[in-house]
């Protein structure tokens, strides 16, 4: 797994664990919580790597060549009519997967283990370190490849270097959803069955030109058709077992990327709904007027009776007044605590959105999250006890970190070139 997916990884963990140590029965932190843990399943999840191809085209062998020359056991898998998934474990284990999805371990007794033909697929685990992280399927050649591709993050299509790509082999590819292409490889075996260098160069340009669009590179190998005798030197910086590495590595930031932003988004949902009827009585007028007035200057803007800038403007000065009517001092134009020291928000792309509509959005949201700020601020103080108080103050501080709001707030204050007071006024 990349630094990027294992690094959010235990930032989640260590936010859902801090939340659920709270021990706070609010229906948004539960929502949050269980949110963050299947997102750490979404990143955990193993790279798949589903390789495909005509009868007798080197997709075992390919698969060996991955995970290590002559590691699987070929005379089990090579020739039958089940995919093969190889994944990772402490200890080797051969499984039938059977009509319910189960795992059902199988006795090898050697390499000739008898393979039941009710199981739906074959299970390789082995103690291989490039594993980690990676799964491969091995896929027959007589069931139609859209069967096996749903949750394949790279594709590989394996062709012989003496007769590759015929019609046949562009119309199954062609077949298949185009997002696939993005990250699918030609793998060209039988490398060495080819008369030299230039031939191999020949080869190599003629399809890069003829599956222009349909793949994301070709690679030749010396992959071997039988199993077991693909070449070593595919650990060269141009091997498919590299360029694989690096294909996995750009999948990972990707992934890592738009974790980021469901997070975010999920912990502003669960900020702004988190105690939403815990405001002590004397606030409540102040909390009405504050929503009255944003509802008029968001009807404003839809009606282009102001300007996006001067929309947020007006909103800024006015929450700046209601938090310090709220909370006096609570305005300090430092940071807000507990969000992280490193805003995310500052490394991206700014630009006003160009569409009206979603304009409004974009400052709604800003609405939603200043109101929340100002639930946050009329909540009671003295009703609670001061453990409560505590387990609420960290409840919130943590949402804000994984909202990153006060990033949202630098960024706005970027996007609109303003040194207004109300745009760098977080709380503490």
């Amino acid at each position: 797994m990349g630094s990027a997916p294992a690094q959010l990884i235990r930032r989640l963990q260590d936010a859902r664990k801090r939340l659920a140590a709270t021990k706070i029965d609010d229906p948004a932190l539960a929502i949050c919580v269980e949110g963050l843990v299947r997102l750490e399943e979404v990143l955990a999840r193993p790279l798949r790597v589903v390789i495909l191809g005509e009868y007798n085209s080197g997709k075992t062998s390919v698969a060996d060549l991955l995970i290590g020359n002559g590691l699987l056991p070929t005379s089990v898998v090579s020739n039958t009519k089940l995919p093969v998934l190889i994944t990772y474990a402490e200890t080797p284990a051969l499984h039938g997967v059977d009509t319910r999805g189960g795992l059902v371990r199988i006795d090898s007794r050697g390499d000739n283990a008898p393979i039941d033909a009710s199981y739906q697929a074959l299970q390789v685990a082995l103690p291989l370190q490039r594993l980690q992280g990676l799964e491969i399927l091995d896929t027959p050649s007589m069931v139609k490849p859209d069967t096996f591709v749903r949750d394949a993050d790279i594709v590989i299509w394996c062709t012989v270097a003496t007769r590759a790509w015929t019609e046949s082999e562009r119309a199954t590819w062609s077949a298949l959803p185009k997002r696939f292409r993005r990250n699918g490889i030609l793998v060209v075996t039988h490398k060495n069955a080819l008369n030299g260098p230039d031939e191999v160069v020949h080869v190599t340009e003629r399809l890069r030109e003829l599956t222009q669009g349909l793949f994301r590179d070709v690679v030749l190998v010396d992959a071997e058709d039988g199993g077991g005798a693909a070449s070593r030197r595919d650990d060269e910086d141009d091997g498919l077992s590299n360029r694989l590495k690096r294909r996995g590595a750009d999948i990972g930031e990707r992934r890592a990327q738009k974790a980021e932003k469901i997070v975010r988004r999920l912990a502003r949902l669960a900020f702004h709904e988190f105690a939403r009827r815990d405001v002590r009585p004397a606030a409540a007028p102040l909390l009405a007027s504050w929503e009255a007035g944003a509802a008029r200057l968001l009807d404003d803007l839809r009606q282009n009776k102001k300007t996006a800038p001067i929309v947020i403007e007006d909103l800024l000065a006015g929450f700046a007044v209601f938090a310090e009517q709220l909370r006096p001092g609570v305005v300090t134009g430092d940071a807000v605590s507990g969000a992280s020291a490193t805003s995310r928000a500052l490394t991206s792309p700014m630009g006003w959105p160009q569409r009206h509509g979603a304009a409004v959005g974009l400052i709604a949201m800003l609405v939603s999250d200043l109101t929340g700020i100002l639930r946050m601020l009329a909540a009671p103080s003295a009703s609670a006890t001061p453990a409560g108080r505590a387990e609420r103050q960290t409840a919130r501080a943590i949402l804000l970190s994984l909202a990153d709001l006060d990033g949202a707030f630098d960024a706005l204050g970027r996007l609109m070139d303003s040194t207004t007071a109300g745009s760098r006024s977080v709380l503490h």
